[in-house]
């Protein structure tokens, strides 16, 4: 039994990575890794392209992007009104760096500019809270992230199950239904390092930027094994869904 899954595309990435693929494309590969069988279908809501229904698939998830909640583009509100339209029917959904932030917002978190400046590279996250869809215990976890935006107050309803001390809510989960990471899966060790060695129009920090490009070079990486989480979870909220 396949799953099909919605991937709400809110950027498709710097032009010069495109080789790698879109950002839809990275999920596709990172799920496709996983032992769950995944359909996909793509709504890119930065042309205006949404879902005609919540119901034409069983699972969402929603893609990074450069753009801030706070940047109020016109796609931005009905994703707002998406997203709580799906929370309250208990839908399965994802959400990645600003998939992660718009869900906290949307659901009455608060999303800023972190004052510590900049996350680059692999970012060691601990677990704060077991979760269903791990294989085992789990007690940290590395993967690749870029952001200074970040979740500074999460929902009420929401519990924190990763922080880490440059990023307390890095990872989040609401009911059976909805995870989200602030770190990004998705990007395996090359797009990373191709990412922060791309002319992007942002100037990173000398120190910051040389520390996430040493260590793109030699810590260990858990790309694949939060991938096959996220596809578990993704597995378990549609069966609770579907009432299986």
């Amino acid at each position: 039994m396949s799953i099909t899954l919605g991937i709400l595309i809110t950027d498709t990435g710097p032009a010069a990575l495109q080789h790698h693929g879109n950002f839809a494309n990275l999920f596709e590969r990172l799920l496709n890794s996983t032992d769950i069988t995944f359909d996909y279908r793509y709504y890119s809501l930065i042309d205006g392209v949404f879902p005609t229904s919540i119901d034409v698939c069983d699972a969402w998830l929603i893609t990074g992007s450069a753009q801030g909640v706070y940047d109020n583009l016109p796609w931005m509100a009905p994703l707002r009104e998406l997203i709580r339209s799906l929370h309250q029917q208990k839908r399965p959904l994802i959400g990645i760096c600003f998939g992660h932030q718009i869900i906290a917002e949307a659901l009455g978190g608060r999303v800023e500019k972190f004052s510590g400046g900049w996350n680059l590279g692999i970012q060691h996250y601990h677990i704060e809270q077991q979760l269903d869809c791990f294989d085992q215990p789990v007690v940290q976890f590395a993967i690749n992230a870029i952001h200074q935006d970040q979740v500074l107050e999460a929902p009420k309803e929401s519990h924190t199950f990763a922080s880490a001390p440059s990023c307390k809510h890095a990872g989040l989960v609401i009911g059976h239904h909805i995870l989200t990471l602030q770190g990004h899966p998705e990007f395996y060790r090359d797009y990373e390092q191709d990412l922060l060695s791309a002319d992007l129009g942002v100037l990173f920090p000398e120190p910051t930027l040389s520390l996430a490009l040493d260590g793109l070079k030699r810590e260990p990486l858990d790309d694949l094994k939060v991938g096959q989480w996220i596809a578990r979870f993704i597995e378990q909220a549609s069966y609770r869904e579907s009432g299986l």
